[in-house]
């Protein structure tokens, strides 16, 4: 029998101890790890932020903030605000008349029309002015503003260039609408386009005139057509006194149309000569037997309440004493600023003409 000494046993014995330790210690080695894992998870737990409720961003109110002087814009909401690459014409239909009718050969309406201008009672000054063209049946009011005499300069400039552009029948279609227009409401608007370029280049070419601009609204009467086209850019105002009622037609283009209040709600957004290109608007109406058209700067409404004027023309028949009495009006509550009314008056043609008969076989009888 194979017998083992005590020597080799030993040794047997040495070697199943290291490999126990062995054995032990990686275990050991393991633990640790186990441990360390654990423990560094754990922190990573603990330290989580939690995740915020994630919400969208609320947009900031639109604040419409705007110099003393006007700036041009292209129409009555806030994307108005920026600048156009050529002018355009936004065409209004009063209570939805049709824009344009067929040419009748002889004259359906017959106008009459007084107007004048006054300083008021507290400025040195007059920077308002009209124009009257009764042979284009055409008429207009301008409220200049800015710089050295420039609100004057921008104004008279403004009506001159309606005036030879109509006495040189000078027109082109030199602007964009979305409507079709007709002729003479197109040719009003090609007038106000050349205005608004002739104070746009004469602001730039002096320096002391660098800041001036001005109002318009201009009308032009269509006697054989039985249309009124009224062109306007600013807050001077065009109403319709027809029968008891008063109807301002233009909108004012101040910052108070577009929504905002305080003191800078009556500050222009649109004006004319302010920017290279402009946008009109141009409203059409069809004028009836013994409706009154009332042109004026905003010198008159600022004084005047719509009621009172509204009264005036009801009780004053004659024209050129409606015209008087609204300045006096004006000038009565205060005066502040320049006023200027040009007064319209439509009469039906065919009664005209029986009228004037009339009078002459009366005026043709012998006296008794």
């Amino acid at each position: 029998m194979h017998t083992i000494s005590s020597t080799a046993l030993q040794h047997a014995a040495r070697v199943h101890w290291i490999a126990g330790a062995v054995v032990a210690l990686a275990g050991l080695l393991v633990l640790f790890e186990l441990i360390a894992f654990a423990k560094q998870r754990s922190r990573a737990r603990a330290n989580v932020v939690p995740r915020a409720k994630v919400t969208e961003p609320r947009p900031e109110p639109l604040i419409i903030s705007r110099p003393r002087t006007p700036v041009a814009a292209e129409s009555a909401d806030a994307d108005t605000l920026s600048k156009i690459p050529v002018p355009q014409v936004c065409l209004l239909c009063q209570d939805d008349v049709e824009p344009d009718e067929a040419t009748f050969p002889h004259p359906r309406i017959l106008i009459v029309a007084r107007g004048d201008s006054d300083a008021g009672r507290k400025r040195a000054g007059n920077e308002d002015s009209l124009l009257m063209l009764p042979e284009h049946s055409v008429f207009a009011v301008a409220d200049g503003m800015g710089g050295y005499h420039g609100g004057k300069v921008a104004s008279s400039l403004a009506v001159d260039t309606l005036k030879e552009a109509f006495d040189r029948t000078a027109f082109s279609d030199d602007f964009q609408s979305d409507t079709p227009i007709p002729r003479r409401g197109r040719e009003l608007a090609s007038a106000l386009v050349q205005a608004n370029r002739a104070v746009y280049h004469a602001a730039r070419s002096e320096p002391d005139l660098a800041e001036m601009g001005t109002t318009l609204v201009a009308a032009r009467f269509s006697p054989d057509k039985r249309r009124v086209y009224v062109g306007h850019v600013g807050d001077s105002r065009c109403y319709r006194f027809r029968g008891s009622r008063l109807t301002q037609l233009t909108t004012d283009h101040t910052m108070r149309h577009l929504g905002l209040d305080g003191p800078h709600a009556n500050d222009l957004f649109r004006a004319v000569g302010i920017e290279q290109n402009v946008v009109i608007d141009l409203v059409i109406d069809m004028p009836r037997s013994e409706d009154i058209y009332l042109l004026c700067s905003d010198g008159l409404p600022k004084m005047v309440s719509h009621e009172s004027i509204e009264e005036a023309l009801q009780k004053e028949s004659d024209v050129e004493a409606a015209v008087y009495r609204l300045i006096e009006l004006a000038n009565d509550a205060g005066g502040r600023d320049n006023v200027t009314v040009i007064i319209v008056r439509v009469r039906e043609a065919a009664r005209e003409r029986e009228r004037i008969e009339r009078a002459q076989v009366t005026n043709q009888q012998p006296q008794a």
